[in-house]
């Protein structure tokens, strides 16, 4: 690999460190998503290992990534995002670099003492959520990371103190797989994502009218929010889908007219969500795949989608709102369409995981 001054470095072996796994066996959701396609790409550049922890221990290969599934010896106050373990620290002995892409979990304290006792590098990427139950809560370990690779600058605001360590390296999408069809027919609207209070659903049942399909993916996380949801649809044209695969999710991104992000940092039970959303994952897979996006202005979704010219943001916990721009799209095929096309353009230009993974590379090196 080139530094750019014409000499050449060796491609540094990377271990990605997360505490839960992507798929069935784990979360289908955007966080272990992010772990499962940062690693991907890594692999295709240089030699990546993903850890992770899970109720079976295992080791896969996935294009050319090594996978390791570790049994954890209990969950930290019961939290699935926080496992007790030590066995990882085996899968990080040949490598050069640590990347954890998660703060405040256990298994990343231990990560970061590991690094530098052997004099490894260690950098930190934090999809949110994690635990109260760390070591972070009490030392200064920040103060040990080489690079904080941020998904978007409002994710850093706990990471203010170690600014001159920011990398801003954002999300990226597979725009090979997510694209649109072109002899697809587009009706209706979609919401993708876990069923959780703080994803706003409810106020975006409340803004669809009776006749206007609504399409919902994702798995419920949360039995009274789930109940309350399937209470909002009585009456209206509202589909859930709980248990979708990758082929049928693409599939819903090419047929449905317009996504809703309808995130919320005060949900409808009083419980509040600092930052509810980094990027939103699911925004961007739609945008690469044509579709506008209405998005609640809350954490980093005003960094993927530019209001007017790929889609709308709207204040959260407005279903009025949401209406609103519903109808504006749905009764203007023509800018329902140039939205659309500047979404996937925006994301060929900012968001795939190749240019994640070279940024990666880059603060690696640095």
């Amino acid at each position: 690999m080139n530094h750019g001054d014409g000499s050449e470095r060796t491609n540094p072996r990377v271990a990605i460190l997360y505490p839960v796994p992507f798929g069935d066996n784990g979360i289908f959701g955007g966080g272990e998503r992010y772990a499962f396609e940062l690693a991907k790409a890594l692999a295709r550049r240089t030699p990546t290992r993903l850890v992770t922890f899970g109720p079976r221990a295992s080791r896969e290969t996935f294009d050319g990534l090594e996978v390791r599934v570790r049994r954890p010896l209990k969950y930290l106050s019961g939290h699935k995002s926080n496992p007790l373990a030590f066995g990882q620290l085996l899968d990080l002995q040949d490598v050069d670099v640590i990347h954890c892409v998660r703060w405040n979990t256990f298994v990343t304290d231990m990560a970061i003492l590991y690094a530098k006792a052997t004099g490894k590098k260690v950098f930190i990427t934090d999809i949110g959520g994690g635990s109260s139950l760390t070591l972070t809560r009490l030392l200064p370990l920040g103060r040990l990371v080489d690079g904080f690779l941020l998904i978007a600058e409002q994710g850093g605001r706990q990471f203010e103190e170690f600014r001159s360590k920011w990398h801003i390296i954002h999300a990226g999408i597979d725009t090979d797989r997510f694209k649109p069809r072109a002899d697809a027919m587009r009706e209706g609207v979609l919401f993708v994502g876990r069923l959780l209070p703080h994803k706003g659903i409810n106020y975006l049942i409340e803004a669809v009218d009776a006749h206007t399909p609504l399409t919902v993916v994702g798995r419920p996380y949360h039995p009274e929010y789930w109940r309350l949801l399937q209470e909002l649809s009585a009456g209206k044209n509202v589909r859930f889908i709980t248990d979708a695969s990758d082929e049928e999710l693409v599939r819903r991104y090419q047929s449905c007219a317009i996504k809703v992000f309808p995130s919320v940092y005060d949900t409808i039970y009083g419980d509040h969500t600092d930052l509810p959303e980094l990027l939103g994952f699911t925004a961007m897979e739609a945008m690469s795949c044509a579709m506008p996006v209405i998005a609640s202005d809350v954490g980093g979704l005003s960094e993927v989608v530019a209001d007017g010219v790929t889609g709308f943001l709207i204040p959260p916990n407005d279903a009025p709102a949401i209406r609103e721009k519903l109808r504006l799209l749905l009764g203007t095929p023509e800018l329902l369409a140039r939205l659309g096309e500047a979404g996937r353009q925006r994301i060929l230009e900012r968001f795939t995981w190749d240019a994640v993974a070279r940024k990666c590379l880059d603060a690696y090196s640095q």
